[in-house]
């Protein structure tokens, strides 16, 4: 049993072209070429532009488990070593001996052959200040601080540094800032204070079509819309570890033949067409593709769900569209606006669409007059038999 286990599991990566499965990976420390490649960079992203153009101090804050940590490492691995040397520390130094013994500055006083008989002597922040601004006088230190929030004691050692040595840079994260004094946010900047407490669908969705991309998987493919708007709950959309666990539940349901990977899962006008010929015996036979209408992909999920469901051709009211695809009014309002090329910015932004995509027509729906709308022509460049 076991075996078929692990053997449906490779059976399920390779029929999705994936080397690995990408959502169980923990490299930050083991291998930074690999974290780098799975690493979708956001708020980690916007750090390091600060720091490439001289920002002194940056700071990320956020519950646990948000991936504060792995920001810090992907900072870490994305500045040039030539230009900078970078300390880690997993959470502050209790004190300014501590961080001057990590930072490398020989506190030992007394010349002795017996190591025993040597002491440590106390170190000045003036002295340590020195130290590292002859030693970074050309190249920059910068120290990533996490689980910033316990080391109250040091703050304002931090900041005397920040002030006294030019070529030094600090990262800090931490769950809140409420025990930062005044003077470090002052010199840290609210333009460089990051705050992270939960990810939008929109972010979380290129989360994972990124990793899925790095395997050499083609995303979001076997995850489509139905999934994922189960799996992209507000509780899961707190941390990514939450929305890979419920990721790798459905795969292990794939693997096992519990759940069946649908084709073109992704493409809702390609899956109200296969949902249509299995109730036609007559085209049971045939295929879709959307290959030769790469601007379909350029279409918004709101405006692809409004084009599938007119695929029938019947024609449905604004209502109809509302009820089948679950969006609100104003949703469905602004996708059909768009899709019939009333929008001038929309066309702009999309030249390549061929708006009109959707014509409305008048006609009485029992006793009242009503839009009915339907699929222009032009869809048919995108279902396509074959």
């Amino acid at each position: 049993m076991v075996d078929n286990v692990f053997d449906a599991k490779e059976k399920l990566l390779s029929t999705l072209s994936w080397k690995e499965n990408p959502f169980v990976k923990d490299l930050r420390q083991s291998d930074k070429e690999g974290f780098l490649t799975y690493y979708y960079a956001i708020d980690a992203g916007k750090v390091v532009e600060k720091l490439a153009f001289d920002a002194k101090a940056c700071l990320l804050l956020g519950p646990k488990g948000v991936g504060k940590t792995s920001a810090l490492h992907y900072i870490s691995y994305s500045l040039p070593e030539g230009e900078f040397d970078k300390v880690m520390f997993k959470e502050p130094p209790e004190t300014l001996n501590a961080l001057a013994d990590e930072l490398g500055f020989n506190r030992i006083t007394g010349i002795s052959f017996i190591p025993f008989l040597s002491s440590k002597r106390d170190v000045t922040r003036q002295e340590l200040a020195r130290y590292l601004r002859n030693k970074y006088n050309i190249k920059k230190l910068l120290m990533l601080v996490d689980e910033a929030q316990l080391g109250t004691e040091m703050y304002m050692e931090f900041k005397y540094l920040l002030d006294e040595v030019a070529n030094l840079r600090i990262v800090f994260s931490a769950l809140d800032k409420s025990k930062f004094p005044d003077s470090l946010l002052h010199l840290i900047g609210s333009g460089n204070i990051f705050s992270r407490n939960k990810f939008t669908k929109g972010e979380m969705t290129s989360i994972i079509e990124h990793r899925i991309s790095a395997v050499g998987g083609k995303a979001p493919a076997p995850f489509g819309e139905k999934e994922l708007s189960k799996i992209l709950t507000e509780q899961n959309l707190l941390s990514p570890r939450y929305v890979f666990d419920e990721l790798n539940n459905h795969l292990a349901k794939l693997a096992l033949g519990e759940e069946k990977i649908e084709p073109y899962g992704d493409d809702l006008v390609i899956q109200s067409a296969i949902q249509r010929s299995k109730q036609s015996p007559q085209l049971t036979d045939y295929a879709f593709t959307t290959s030769h209408a790469p601007w379909w992909q350029m279409l918004s999920p709101s405006q692809k769900a409004v084009i599938a469901q007119l695929v029938s051709g019947d024609g449905l009211t604004l209502h109809d569209l509302m009820d089948k695809t679950s969006l609100t009014q104003n949703t469905v309002f602004n996708a059909l606006y768009q899709l019939r090329g009333d929008d001038e910015a929309e066309r702009e932004r999309k030249p390549e669409v061929p708006f009109p995509l959707v014509m409305a027509k008048q006609q009485f729906v029992g006793k009242r007059k009503k839009n009915l709308y339907f699929n222009n022509n032009k869809i048919k460049n995108v279902l396509t038999t074959h």
